[in-house]
């Protein structure tokens, strides 16, 4: 497409840029306005200043029509993630999307209840048995640990011990 085709076609709205990106999934309110900060393509000529209060009026409103919700997307999150990952990952993705601590801190508080039979059903559905030999136990921890699960409660899912309450 020729250059000047580009330019005079007329780019979407910041607000139908922010509504469509919504229409296909949850954003947080940090990550939506870091998405519209790149798709609005910053320049140095002072713009990106002015950009950054469009989009803080375009998210206020969003937020004030019930579109935009950092406790509807963390609690989408939790369900997305929490059967595959433990408490650890999903509250790093959390802090990484701007979620508030305090909501952060109630949400882990809510899925610490349920880590070690997450833990455990992952485990089962990936390797399905404990092993009597250190290379593969050693393997099995790995993977759960990078999955965002607590040491001590791997070592205890490993070695057949039930969780300490």
């Amino acid at each position: 497409m020729p250059e000047s085709d580009r330019v005079s076609k007329q780019s979407p709205s910041l607000k139908a840029r922010a509504l469509r990106l919504l229409s296909r999934r949850e954003y947080s309110r940090h990550e939506l306005s870091q998405k519209l900060l790149r798709l609005g393509g910053q320049n140095d000529d002072g713009l990106a200043t002015d950009l950054e209060e469009q989009i803080t009026q375009v998210l206020d409103e969003f937020e004030s029509q019930g579109w935009l919700s950092d406790e509807r997307y963390a609690h989408a999150l939790v369900r997305r993630r929490s059967q595959r990952c433990g408490l650890r990952r999903v509250s790093e993705e959390l802090q990484r999307a701007g979620i508030e601590s305090e909501m952060i801190s109630r949400i882990s508080h809510e899925l610490n209840s349920s880590e070690f039979e997450r833990a455990q059903a992952l485990w089962v559905r990936k390797f399905g048995e404990i092993s009597s030999d250190q290379k593969e136990r050693a393997k099995q921890y790995r993977f759960l640990v990078s999955k965002g699960f607590s040491p001590e409660l791997v070592n205890r899912l490993i070695s057949g011990r039930t969780p300490s309450k």
